[in-house]
């Protein structure tokens, strides 16, 4: 038996084994970055950060206004606790909506 044809031979066997793992590595934006493309980024990508800078601009503006608009400390204070209760109820609705979309897009995929 030739040592030398067998230690190839194994030596082919474990860089086969390697080149395998590689191209298994390989993701989809990994070629489209070799050609010098991406994927486009999904729409709701897109859309969450324009929703979050209009809601921090409307609660920021509904604040100011607040404060600017004339009336007594106690029913200020009491029409922005009234606000900052709707608003968390409206978040904690919204966020409850978008995962069960979430969960059914999963779910039928």
């Amino acid at each position: 038996m030739n040592f030398t044809k067998t230690a190839l031979a194994f030596g082919s066997a474990i860089g086969v084994q390697e080149l395998l793992k590689a191209i298994q590595r390989v993701s989809v934006n990994d070629v489209l970055g070799v050609a010098g493309l991406e994927r486009k980024p999904s729409t709701l990508a897109q859309f969450l950060p324009a929703a979050a800078l209009i809601t921090v601009s409307a609660a920021v503006g509904a604040a100011i206004a607040l404060l600017v608009a004339p009336s007594s400390g106690t029913k200020l204070r009491a029409r922005l606790s009234d606000g900052i209760d709707e608003a968390k109820h409206k978040l904690s609705d919204s966020i409850g909506q978008f995962e069960t979309s979430r969960a059914q897009r999963h779910s039928i995929s």
